[in-house]
């Protein structure tokens, strides 16, 4: 797979949220989410340590956006739960790291989702376990939105600005 990296003008997007995903698209189009963590593994591995970063919070925000850490970490996106926490940490939003842990924590204490294979022989406990789930995320929700637009975007582009090295040739 060719680098990745895009070129250097790419620095002068006109805002934070957009310069994130200016120096994350080409890693986006070529990173396989859905085939596994071998897979993951396999297209994850010509990024840079920044890339990966910012590709794993931009799924972990796209999905938290769009149905909360519950659709994050439920759907195919979860495969990138480790990365995003990391990515969280490196960018310096520990307070995302957290919510993400966190949410990691009630789901796997949630039997039906910690395991997806086991029969389901109530639907209707297992959807009220997920509603009551969800109830319980929705703090944790919370707390990546207020983050977003003042601390995660800003935070991420920082970290771009002052590691360009990992995002333009």
């Amino acid at each position: 797979m060719d680098d990745l990296r895009v070129p250097s003008s790419t620095l002068l997007a006109a805002s934070d949220d957009e310069l994130s995903w200016a120096v994350i698209e080409p890693a986006y189009a070529a990173v396989n989410i859905y085939d596994g963590p071998a897979v993951l593994a396999e297209t994850m591995r010509p990024l840079t340590r920044g890339q990966r970063a910012l590709l794993a919070v931009h799924w972990c925000v796209s999905e938290v956006m769009n149905g909360g850490i519950h659709q994050f970490l439920t759907n195919p996106t979860g495969v990138l739960a480790d990365e995003a926490i990391a990515a969280f940490r490196l960018i310096g939003v520990p307070e995302a790291a957290a919510a993400l842990t966190d949410g990691i924590s009630m789901v796997a204490a949630t039997p039906m989702l910690a395991d997806p294979g086991a029969p389901d022989d109530n639907e209707l406990e297992a959807e009220e376990a997920v509603d009551a789930l969800r109830d319980r995320l929705a703090p944790l929700d919370d707390r990546i939105y207020e983050l977003l637009d003042e601390v995660i975007y800003p935070r991420a582009a920082a970290y771009v600005r002052t590691h360009p090295e990992e995002f333009v040739r």
